[in-house]
């Protein structure tokens, strides 16, 4: 018979064997053909590059090996074009399928191969790049914006008048984070530094490998949670997510509660940078709060592409965001385990980084008045008879004296410590002599009892003899 104008030809779970026939290739005017879940091994004819009107061609949950021709289908559909180019694979090496718009696994999950194209490394560079651009942006308007007051022109005085804006007084200490090892970019501990970069190239690994993971490898089988089904009963493929609305708006709430405090902080102490010059000073305000906002923007990123790779429930999407926060949280937790460890070096640095950025409150003043306080680029400055500087001398001599004190107590302490075991000694011996003595008592006892016990004997003994010989008087 003639086939030649057959348009679909569905064979799909027929436990067919053996290679696809060379003659489907030349079904001309074939538009639809199902042959999956069968058992059919080797590879694809050549001749289906001429099939130039087939607009669906489901392949998956069959053997095949090698590599499927490049086919145009007249169909742009996600589930046009199946074979089993997933992973993981019945064969090392999964199927080669360059024109497939959905592949599928040994498991029969699917998903589009346009997620394979999405590379969310690259696209971490590109953002970070964009990211770096735009706070030199913000560090460059701060720097005129000030350089604008200092000329103290009418309009930009009108300006800030209209929209009410005043300066007022900024702690870099507390924008950073005061229980953060990133607060050791604004001392000069060099060991701090190196703690803190240390750490921030911790964070950036760390989220790389979820970042790495989060891209879909059709040949390896990564961390990528495959999404679709396409089951045996039924010719269309399905979504199994249960990624509800309401799951993304619990993380977007769950991130901007976490996360939004320090990306704003990290904004803030790069504007504040310029404020001090060209210095040391504001190199470290620049570098705290672009470590600051680098961290936990990338943190925000690699949050949403790993969900969007793994979450496939409302619960796993809470889930994976907790876990990433908890990646985030890592200068936090250091900083906790050096204040039990070492906490006069970290109420060094403390005091260090409160005295280098006290600003006094005629400096504000003075931006108010549209002057720039220009700081000494040297990083020696004078010691002024400012409050807060006795105020922080003041603080650490009674910090001396709580420490002489808990001193004290530790000695007496250990002085205790000490007698007790003399005296735990003391009793010890007084134990074991009373043990001895009851011991000599109870073998002076026995001894007694036995010498008793003999004289009860000879007694008995005396007795019955004289019993014998009353007896023998009687009777003579």
């Amino acid at each position: 018979a003639n086939l030649t104008s057959m348009e679909t030809l569905n064979l799909r779970d027929n436990d067919l064997k053996g290679s696809i026939p060379d003659g489907i290739g030349k079904l001309f005017n074939l538009s639809s053909l199902r042959l999956s879940y069968n058992a059919l091994i080797g590879t694809i004819p050549d001749g289906f590059s001429n099939l130039s009107k087939l607009e669906i061609i489901h392949l998956h949950g069959n053997r095949l090996r090698g590599t499927l021709p490049i086919l145009a289908l007249n169909n742009n559909n996600e589930s046009s074009f199946i074979a089993d180019c997933g992973s993981p694979s019945d064969f090392e090496t999964p199927l080669e399928c360059p024109s497939c718009t959905m592949c599928c696994n040994t498991l029969q999950e699917c998903d589009a191969t346009k997620e394979a194209n999405v590379r969310y490394g690259i696209r971490a560079v590109y953002t970070m790049a964009a990211m770096l651009g735009f706070l030199l942006l913000v560090v460059i308007i701060s720097f005129y914006y000030r350089r604008l007051k200092k000329l103290g022109t009418r309009t930009f005085h009108s300006i800030r008048r209209f929209f009410n804006i005043e300066d007022t007084p900024y702690d870099e200490h507390d924008a950073i984070g005061r229980e953060s090892v990133y607060s050791f970019f604004l001392g000069g501990s060099v060991t701090g530094w190196i703690l803190a970069i240390l750490v921030l190239i911790t964070q950036g690994f760390c989220f790389s490998f979820f970042i790495k993971g989060s891209t879909l490898e059709l040949e390896n089988d990564k961390d990528w949670v495959y999404k679709v089904v396409c089951p045996r009963d039924s010719d269309d493929c399905r979504n199994t997510s249960d990624v509800e609305p309401l799951g993304w708006i619990y993380f977007a709430i769950i991130l901007a509660v976490h996360l939004l405090h320090d990306l704003l902080s990290g904004l803030k102490l790069l504007w504040s940078a310029s404020r001090y010059g060209l210095s040391r000073k504001s190199f470290q305000v620049f570098f705290g709060g672009f470590s600051l906002f680098f961290i936990t923007l990338l943190a925000v990123y690699t949050s949403v592409v790993y969900n969007v790779a793994i979450s496939r429930s409302n619960l796993e999407l809470i889930y994976n965001t907790v876990i990433l926060l908890f990646v985030n949280d890592i200068d936090e937790k250091l900083y906790e385990t050096l204040a039990v460890i070492n906490p006069r070096w970290l109420g060094d640095i403390t005091e260090e980084i409160n005295t280098v950025f006290c600003t006094p409150t005629q400096d504000y003043a003075d931006e108010a008045e549209g002057n720039v306080v220009e700081v000494d680029p040297d990083p020696k400055f004078e010691v002024n008879p400012d409050p807060t500087v006795e105020t922080v001398e003041r603080g650490r001599e009674t910090n001396e004296e709580i420490i002489n004190l808990i001193q004290d107590i530790q000695r007496e302490r250990e002085e205790l410590k000490k007698e007790r075991a003399l005296k735990d000694k003391e009793i010890g011996f007084l134990k074991k002599e009373i043990i001895s003595i009851r011991e000599e008592m109870m073998s002076e006892r026995a001894k007694k009892d036995e010498e008793i016990e003999s004289m009860k004997k000879i007694m008995l003994a005396i007795r019955d003899q004289l019993m014998s010989q009353r007896g023998n008087e009687q009777v003579w």
